[in-house]
């Protein structure tokens, strides 16, 4: 989709779009969730193979980052090809990247609800000043569909979103302790509970509320 979207915009000389399309993606999507969701495939599947799957998906894209950002910067784009593995040419002669491949919006809605499930806890815990290193638990609410794709990937979900792994749960309706849990709204159909002493201390958050609201 980015490849798509920023060969488009060379096509009409909008590099303000492109510069801003790769930014996007590279900042917000490759470096910041997928490379470290690749972790839990890279070093806790227990599977050379699965390993070595994302491996290539993580080199695949950072190759196709690096066509694309040629044009604005090649000469750090180029010394960066040069060090990856099995390069037979340089970048500046190397084709363009493949435009119009297929795609599945099925997975990639799933994808975009995994982030969104993700983002919005990242937010409570800022929000509430969670400690960063500390691991909370969380309920997960779902359709079955919803619930089985993201239970997949739960390693995932703990790992960016610092969630205690052997706490995570998974079910279609709200969990018993709801009233004293952040509720969160994920996206259409994905919810999560996440219980309040599990994040602070009730005592002192319930002063401090009472001196904010005195002040207000």
């Amino acid at each position: 989709m980015l490849i798509d979207a920023v060969t488009e915009s060379y096509n009409k000389y909008f590099f303000g779009d492109v510069g801003r399309e790769i930014y996007d993606f590279f900042w917000g999507d490759f470096a910041d969730r997928y490379i470290e969701a690749s972790k839990a495939r890279i070093y806790h599947s227990g599977d050379d193979s699965v390993a070595l799957v994302t491996q290539t998906v993580l080199l695949y894209v950072f190759n196709n980052i690096l066509k694309l950002l040629h044009p604005f910067m090649p000469f750090v784009t180029e010394e960066l090809w040069q060090a990856l593995p099995n390069q037979k040419e340089a970048l500046i002669i190397s084709s363009w990247p493949q435009t119009s491949l297929p795609r599945s919006t099925h997975l990639v809605k799933r994808f975009e609800n995994l982030q969104a499930l993700t983002r919005a806890i990242r937010n409570a815990r800022a929000e509430y000043s969670v400690e960063p290193a500390k691991r909370i638990t969380a309920s997960i609410v779902g359709s079955e569909e919803v619930i089985q794709y993201i239970s997949e990937e739960k390693e995932v979900l703990a790992l960016l979103s610092k969630l205690d792994l052997d706490n995570i749960h998974f079910a279609d309706s709200p969990p018993e302790d709801a009233k004293q849990s952040v509720h969160l709204t994920a996206s259409e159909g994905v919810e999560a509970y996440l219980p309040l002493a599990d994040m602070v201390d009730i005592s002192a958050e319930v002063q401090r509320l009472t001196k904010r609201l005195s002040k207000m």
